[in-house]
Protein backbone atom coordinates (compact mmCIF):
# COMPACT_ATOMS: atom_id res chain seq x y z
CA UNK A 1 0.00 0.00 0.00
CA UNK A 2 1.10 3.14 -1.03
CA UNK A 3 -0.25 6.11 0.70
CA UNK A 4 2.81 8.74 -0.08
CA UNK A 5 1.78 11.94 -0.11
CA UNK A 6 -1.64 11.43 1.00
CA UNK A 7 -3.03 13.78 3.74
CA UNK A 8 -4.77 11.19 6.46
CA UNK A 9 -8.19 12.64 7.54
CA UNK A 10 -9.88 11.27 10.61
CA UNK A 11 -13.80 11.87 10.15
CA UNK A 12 -14.40 11.40 14.19
CA UNK A 13 -12.61 12.23 16.60
CA UNK A 14 -13.27 14.12 19.84
CA UNK A 15 -12.77 17.15 22.05
CA UNK A 16 -12.55 17.04 25.52
CA UNK A 17 -14.34 19.82 26.84
CA UNK A 18 -12.02 21.27 30.05
CA UNK A 19 -13.24 21.11 33.02
CA UNK A 20 -13.71 24.28 33.60
CA UNK A 21 -15.46 25.05 30.42
CA UNK A 22 -19.18 26.06 31.74
CA UNK A 23 -17.99 27.84 34.85
CA UNK A 24 -16.68 30.34 32.58
CA UNK A 25 -18.97 30.45 30.22
CA UNK A 26 -21.79 29.53 31.46
CA UNK A 27 -24.35 32.51 33.27
CA UNK A 28 -24.33 32.70 36.91
CA UNK A 29 -27.56 31.66 37.42
CA UNK A 30 -27.30 28.72 35.62
CA UNK A 31 -23.65 27.33 36.33
CA UNK A 32 -24.80 24.97 39.33
CA UNK A 33 -26.55 22.83 35.99
CA UNK A 34 -24.08 22.76 33.89
CA UNK A 35 -21.42 19.79 33.90
CA UNK A 36 -18.90 19.89 36.05
CA UNK A 37 -16.18 17.78 37.38
CA UNK A 38 -16.29 15.88 40.99
CA UNK A 39 -14.22 13.83 42.93
CA UNK A 40 -16.26 10.29 43.48
CA UNK A 41 -15.47 8.14 46.41
CA UNK A 42 -13.52 5.87 44.63
CA UNK A 43 -10.65 8.60 44.15
CA UNK A 44 -11.88 8.75 40.26
CA UNK A 45 -13.23 11.99 38.70
CA UNK A 46 -16.85 12.42 36.85
CA UNK A 47 -18.50 14.77 35.28
CA UNK A 48 -21.84 15.57 36.84
CA UNK A 49 -24.98 17.46 35.47
CA UNK A 50 -27.69 18.81 38.05
CA UNK A 51 -29.35 15.71 39.68
CA UNK A 52 -28.19 13.34 36.41
CA UNK A 53 -26.02 10.37 37.90
CA UNK A 54 -22.26 11.16 37.39
CA UNK A 55 -20.28 9.73 34.20
CA UNK A 56 -16.74 8.90 35.34
CA UNK A 57 -13.75 9.25 33.77
CA UNK A 58 -12.63 5.89 31.76
CA UNK A 59 -12.99 4.60 27.98
CA UNK A 60 -14.04 8.22 26.63
CA UNK A 61 -10.30 9.50 27.52
CA UNK A 62 -8.53 6.31 27.23
CA UNK A 63 -6.20 6.30 24.37
CA UNK A 64 -2.98 5.01 24.13
CA UNK A 65 -4.37 2.20 26.98
CA UNK A 66 -3.89 -1.36 26.02
CA UNK A 67 -7.32 -3.24 26.63
CA UNK A 68 -6.20 -4.95 29.59
CA UNK A 69 -5.35 -1.50 31.28
CA UNK A 70 -8.90 -0.11 30.14
CA UNK A 71 -11.35 0.64 32.61
CA UNK A 72 -14.70 2.59 32.97
CA UNK A 73 -13.93 4.42 35.93
CA UNK A 74 -11.07 5.69 38.81
CA UNK A 75 -9.32 8.12 36.63
CA UNK A 76 -8.64 11.96 37.34
CA UNK A 77 -8.41 14.56 34.90
CA UNK A 78 -4.63 14.15 35.36
CA UNK A 79 -5.25 10.77 33.57
CA UNK A 80 -6.69 12.81 30.78
CA UNK A 81 -4.71 13.07 27.42
CA UNK A 82 -3.63 16.68 26.88
CA UNK A 83 -3.71 16.12 23.21
CA UNK A 84 -7.59 15.68 23.65
CA UNK A 85 -8.03 19.20 25.27
CA UNK A 86 -5.49 21.02 24.35
CA UNK A 87 -5.08 22.46 20.65
CA UNK A 88 -1.44 23.21 20.04
CA UNK A 89 -0.91 18.60 21.85
CA UNK A 90 -3.86 17.55 19.85
CA UNK A 91 -1.86 19.14 16.46
CA UNK A 92 1.64 17.15 18.12
CA UNK A 93 -0.47 13.73 19.00
CA UNK A 94 -1.67 14.11 15.11
CA UNK A 95 1.53 14.59 14.21
CA UNK A 96 2.76 11.90 16.16
CA UNK A 97 0.26 9.53 14.42
CA UNK A 98 0.61 10.70 10.80
CA UNK A 99 -3.09 12.27 10.68
CA UNK A 100 -3.15 15.21 8.42
CA UNK A 101 -6.77 16.45 9.63
CA UNK A 102 -9.20 15.62 12.40
CA UNK A 103 -12.90 16.12 12.44
CA UNK A 104 -14.23 16.93 15.97
CA UNK A 105 -17.29 15.89 17.91
CA UNK A 106 -17.82 16.43 21.52
CA UNK A 107 -17.37 14.27 24.63
CA UNK A 108 -18.59 14.85 27.27
CA UNK A 109 -21.81 16.94 25.01
CA UNK A 110 -22.78 13.59 23.16
CA UNK A 111 -25.90 13.11 24.04
CA UNK A 112 -27.83 11.03 25.94
CA UNK A 113 -24.24 10.87 28.15
CA UNK A 114 -25.20 14.30 30.20
CA UNK A 115 -29.07 13.95 29.54
CA UNK A 116 -29.02 17.13 28.44
CA UNK A 117 -32.93 17.11 27.67
CA UNK A 118 -34.01 16.83 30.93
CA UNK A 119 -32.90 20.22 31.51
CA UNK A 120 -35.13 21.51 29.14
CA UNK A 121 -34.21 24.05 26.52
CA UNK A 122 -33.71 27.37 28.52
CA UNK A 123 -30.16 24.87 30.03
CA UNK A 124 -29.53 22.46 27.35
CA UNK A 125 -29.14 26.52 24.62
CA UNK A 126 -26.73 28.00 26.87
CA UNK A 127 -24.53 24.69 27.47
CA UNK A 128 -24.16 23.81 23.71
CA UNK A 129 -23.51 27.22 22.93
CA UNK A 130 -20.62 27.67 25.41
CA UNK A 131 -19.08 24.11 24.03
CA UNK A 132 -19.72 25.66 20.48
CA UNK A 133 -17.56 28.98 21.24
CA UNK A 134 -15.04 27.14 23.04
CA UNK A 135 -14.99 24.42 19.86
CA UNK A 136 -14.38 27.40 17.17
CA UNK A 137 -11.74 28.37 19.47
CA UNK A 138 -9.71 25.43 19.85
CA UNK A 139 -10.06 25.09 16.02
CA UNK A 140 -9.03 28.37 15.68
CA UNK A 141 -5.38 27.44 16.33
CA UNK A 142 -5.25 25.48 12.66
CA UNK A 143 -8.70 25.72 10.84
CA UNK A 144 -6.85 23.54 7.73
CA UNK A 145 -6.25 20.77 10.00
CA UNK A 146 -8.68 20.81 12.83
CA UNK A 147 -12.54 20.90 11.63
CA UNK A 148 -15.03 21.66 14.53
CA UNK A 149 -18.40 19.85 14.57
CA UNK A 150 -21.35 21.98 16.53
CA UNK A 151 -23.92 20.33 18.70
CA UNK A 152 -27.41 21.99 18.04
CA UNK A 153 -30.48 22.22 20.85
CA UNK A 154 -33.37 20.14 19.28
CA UNK A 155 -35.88 20.52 22.33
CA UNK A 156 -36.95 23.74 20.39
CA UNK A 157 -36.96 24.22 16.84
CA UNK A 158 -36.40 28.19 16.81
CA UNK A 159 -33.16 27.45 18.98
CA UNK A 160 -32.01 24.60 16.68
CA UNK A 161 -32.40 27.29 13.77
CA UNK A 162 -30.74 29.89 15.33
CA UNK A 163 -27.67 27.21 16.75
CA UNK A 164 -27.31 26.20 13.47
CA UNK A 165 -27.01 29.87 11.81
CA UNK A 166 -24.36 30.66 15.06
CA UNK A 167 -22.35 27.70 13.95
CA UNK A 168 -22.27 28.83 10.57
CA UNK A 169 -21.12 32.02 11.27
CA UNK A 170 -18.12 30.60 13.92
CA UNK A 171 -16.80 28.79 10.79
CA UNK A 172 -17.74 25.30 12.06
CA UNK A 173 -18.02 22.79 9.28
CA UNK A 174 -21.08 20.59 10.32
CA UNK A 175 -23.72 20.15 13.35
CA UNK A 176 -24.30 17.30 15.69
CA UNK A 177 -27.80 16.07 16.39
CA UNK A 178 -29.07 13.07 18.85
CA UNK A 179 -29.03 10.03 17.99
CA UNK A 180 -32.75 9.89 19.72
CA UNK A 181 -34.78 13.10 19.41
CA UNK A 182 -36.02 14.53 22.31
CA UNK A 183 -39.84 14.65 21.30
CA UNK A 184 -41.26 13.32 18.29
CA UNK A 185 -38.84 11.02 15.82
CA UNK A 186 -36.61 12.02 13.08
CA UNK A 187 -39.35 11.69 10.47
CA UNK A 188 -41.71 14.35 12.29
CA UNK A 189 -42.61 17.04 9.83
CA UNK A 190 -41.43 19.69 12.98
CA UNK A 191 -38.08 19.00 11.74
CA UNK A 192 -38.58 20.59 8.65
CA UNK A 193 -36.74 24.02 9.80
CA UNK A 194 -33.52 22.36 10.44
CA UNK A 195 -33.27 20.57 7.57
CA UNK A 196 -33.94 23.71 5.81
CA UNK A 197 -31.40 25.72 7.65
CA UNK A 198 -28.65 23.14 7.31
CA UNK A 199 -29.59 22.62 3.49
CA UNK A 200 -29.12 26.19 3.16
CA UNK A 201 -26.23 27.13 5.15
CA UNK A 202 -24.22 24.52 3.52
CA UNK A 203 -23.60 22.65 7.39
CA UNK A 204 -23.19 18.37 7.49
CA UNK A 205 -25.40 16.75 9.65
CA UNK A 206 -24.26 14.17 11.78
CA UNK A 207 -26.01 11.36 14.33
CA UNK A 208 -23.11 9.81 16.60
CA UNK A 209 -24.13 6.07 17.81
CA UNK A 210 -25.01 6.08 21.25
CA UNK A 211 -27.91 4.20 23.20
CA UNK A 212 -30.96 2.43 21.09
CA UNK A 213 -34.20 3.45 21.37
CA UNK A 214 -35.52 1.72 25.09
CA UNK A 215 -32.28 0.23 26.12
CA UNK A 216 -31.40 1.08 30.15
CA UNK A 217 -28.90 4.14 30.95
CA UNK A 218 -25.37 3.13 30.82
CA UNK A 219 -25.33 3.29 34.61
CA UNK A 220 -28.10 0.85 34.80
CA UNK A 221 -26.63 -1.62 32.36
CA UNK A 222 -23.28 -1.37 34.62
CA UNK A 223 -25.42 -3.06 36.88
CA UNK A 224 -26.30 -6.36 35.35
CA UNK A 225 -24.26 -9.15 34.25
CA UNK A 226 -22.49 -8.18 31.02
CA UNK A 227 -24.19 -5.19 30.76
CA UNK A 228 -21.61 -3.11 29.35
CA UNK A 229 -20.47 -5.34 26.70
CA UNK A 230 -24.52 -5.37 25.61
CA UNK A 231 -24.31 -1.53 25.27
CA UNK A 232 -21.18 -1.75 23.00
CA UNK A 233 -22.22 -4.90 21.54
CA UNK A 234 -25.60 -3.50 19.98
CA UNK A 235 -25.16 0.50 20.46
CA UNK A 236 -24.91 0.62 16.15
CA UNK A 237 -28.89 -0.28 16.45
CA UNK A 238 -29.30 3.27 17.16
CA UNK A 239 -27.99 4.48 14.14
CA UNK A 240 -29.66 1.97 12.36
CA UNK A 241 -32.64 3.37 13.64
CA UNK A 242 -32.12 7.32 13.47
CA UNK A 243 -31.88 6.83 9.46
CA UNK A 244 -34.58 4.38 8.95
CA UNK A 245 -36.33 7.60 10.30
CA UNK A 246 -34.84 10.00 7.91
CA UNK A 247 -34.62 8.07 4.82
CA UNK A 248 -38.03 7.40 4.89
CA UNK A 249 -39.19 10.51 5.97
CA UNK A 250 -38.13 11.98 2.11
CA UNK A 251 -35.74 14.49 3.74
CA UNK A 252 -33.35 13.40 1.32
CA UNK A 253 -36.08 14.18 -1.48
CA UNK A 254 -37.22 17.42 -0.12
CA UNK A 255 -33.33 18.49 0.18
CA UNK A 256 -31.23 16.99 -2.13
CA UNK A 257 -28.15 19.29 -1.25
CA UNK A 258 -28.11 18.03 2.36
CA UNK A 259 -25.52 15.89 3.44
CA UNK A 260 -25.82 13.43 6.73
CA UNK A 261 -22.87 10.90 8.24
CA UNK A 262 -23.44 8.43 10.51
CA UNK A 263 -20.76 8.63 13.19
CA UNK A 264 -18.87 5.73 15.25
CA UNK A 265 -21.60 3.32 14.03
CA UNK A 266 -19.33 1.28 12.10
CA UNK A 267 -20.29 -0.06 7.89
CA UNK A 268 -20.76 -3.58 8.24
CA UNK A 269 -24.19 -3.64 8.58
CA UNK A 270 -24.89 -1.12 5.13
CA UNK A 271 -25.35 -3.77 2.20
CA UNK A 272 -28.16 -5.30 4.35
CA UNK A 273 -29.61 -1.80 4.96
CA UNK A 274 -29.13 -0.41 1.45
CA UNK A 275 -30.64 -3.73 -0.07
CA UNK A 276 -33.18 -4.12 2.06
CA UNK A 277 -34.03 -0.47 1.21
CA UNK A 278 -34.90 -1.73 -2.13
CA UNK A 279 -36.27 -4.72 -1.38
CA UNK A 280 -39.20 -2.49 0.80
CA UNK A 281 -39.40 0.14 -2.04
CA UNK A 282 -40.61 -2.49 -4.51
CA UNK A 283 -42.50 -4.64 -2.02
CA UNK A 284 -43.98 -2.67 0.49
CA UNK A 285 -43.89 0.75 -0.92
CA UNK A 286 -47.46 0.90 -2.58
CA UNK A 287 -49.43 -0.57 0.33
CA UNK A 288 -47.61 1.20 3.28
CA UNK A 289 -47.84 4.59 1.54
CA UNK A 290 -44.45 5.81 0.64
CA UNK A 291 -44.49 8.13 -2.22
CA UNK A 292 -40.81 8.57 -2.77
CA UNK A 293 -38.64 8.58 -6.25
CA UNK A 294 -36.07 6.18 -4.33
CA UNK A 295 -35.47 3.78 -0.96
CA UNK A 296 -32.29 5.11 0.63
CA UNK A 297 -29.78 2.98 -1.05
CA UNK A 298 -30.40 5.82 -4.11
CA UNK A 299 -28.34 8.37 -1.68
CA UNK A 300 -25.78 6.65 -0.32
CA UNK A 301 -22.26 8.11 -1.34
CA UNK A 302 -24.50 11.43 -2.39
CA UNK A 303 -26.43 12.51 0.87
CA UNK A 304 -25.74 10.07 3.30
CA UNK A 305 -22.02 9.33 4.61
CA UNK A 306 -20.40 6.55 7.17
CA UNK A 307 -17.62 7.43 9.57
CA UNK A 308 -15.32 3.46 11.11
CA UNK A 309 -12.55 2.24 12.85
CA UNK A 310 -11.53 -1.39 12.17
CA UNK A 311 -14.38 -2.82 10.03
CA UNK A 312 -12.90 -5.26 7.95
CA UNK A 313 -15.47 -6.84 7.07
CA UNK A 314 -16.96 -3.18 6.37
CA UNK A 315 -14.41 -2.85 3.64
CA UNK A 316 -14.48 -6.01 2.14
CA UNK A 317 -18.42 -5.11 1.32
CA UNK A 318 -17.05 -1.95 0.33
CA UNK A 319 -18.00 -2.30 -3.45
CA UNK A 320 -21.55 -2.62 -2.43
CA UNK A 321 -22.10 -0.20 0.07
CA UNK A 322 -20.55 2.54 -2.32
CA UNK A 323 -16.65 3.46 -2.06
CA UNK A 324 -17.90 7.38 -2.27
CA UNK A 325 -20.04 6.80 1.24
CA UNK A 326 -17.06 5.51 3.61
CA UNK A 327 -14.98 7.52 5.95
CA UNK A 328 -12.43 6.42 7.89
CA UNK A 329 -11.62 7.52 11.80
CA UNK A 330 -9.13 6.92 14.12
CA UNK A 331 -11.71 7.91 17.26
CA UNK A 332 -8.93 10.00 19.23
CA UNK A 333 -9.25 9.53 22.54
CA UNK A 334 -11.83 6.92 22.75
CA UNK A 335 -10.92 3.54 23.65
CA UNK A 336 -11.28 2.08 20.37
CA UNK A 337 -9.02 4.30 18.81
CA UNK A 338 -5.88 3.33 16.59
CA UNK A 339 -3.88 5.98 17.88
CA UNK A 340 -0.73 6.48 18.10
CA UNK A 341 -0.53 3.50 15.51
CA UNK A 342 -3.09 4.61 12.99
CA UNK A 343 -0.59 3.66 9.81
CA UNK A 344 -0.83 0.14 11.01
CA UNK A 345 -3.94 -0.08 11.84
CA UNK A 346 -4.96 1.24 7.98
CA UNK A 347 -2.69 -1.02 6.94
CA UNK A 348 -4.61 -3.97 8.40
CA UNK A 349 -7.87 -2.52 7.37
CA UNK A 350 -6.90 -1.93 3.84
CA UNK A 351 -5.08 -5.12 3.43
CA UNK A 352 -5.51 -5.92 -0.66
CA UNK A 353 -7.85 -3.06 -1.03
CA UNK A 354 -6.56 -0.85 -4.00
CA UNK A 355 -4.43 2.50 -3.57
CA UNK A 356 -6.70 4.93 -5.09
CA UNK A 357 -9.83 3.16 -3.58
CA UNK A 358 -7.95 3.71 0.34
CA UNK A 359 -6.85 7.24 -1.03
CA UNK A 360 -10.44 7.72 -1.30
CA UNK A 361 -11.56 6.58 2.38
CA UNK A 362 -8.96 7.67 3.93
CA UNK A 363 -8.76 11.34 2.69
CA UNK A 364 -10.67 12.98 -0.60
CA UNK A 365 -14.25 11.72 0.28
CA UNK A 366 -13.81 13.68 3.86
CA UNK A 367 -12.23 16.22 1.46
CA UNK A 368 -15.10 16.87 -0.57
CA UNK A 369 -17.78 16.63 1.57
CA UNK A 370 -16.27 19.30 4.31
CA UNK A 371 -14.81 21.41 1.62
CA UNK A 372 -11.52 21.67 2.44
CA UNK A 373 -8.91 23.49 0.55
Amino acid sequence: MDLTGVKIISSDDHLQEPADLWARRMPKNLRDRAPQVVRLPDGGDAWVMDNNPPRAFGVLVSAGRRPDQLKDGGLTWADVPRGSYDPDERLKAMDLDGISVTVLYPNVTLDPFMCLVKLGPDVEQPILRAYNDHLAEFCSTDRKRLIGIGVVPTQDIAQAVAELQHIAKLGLKGALIPVAPPKADWNDPMYEPIWTAAEDLGLVLSIHGGKPRGLPTRNELAKQPGGNLVYMHIARVSIMEAFAYLFWSGVFERHPKLKFVSVEGDIGWLPYYKQRSIDISKKHGAWAGAKLQYPAAHWFGKSFFATFEDDRVGIEQRERIGIDTLLWASDFPHSSTTWPESAKAIGHTFAGVPDDEVRKIVSSNARALYRLD
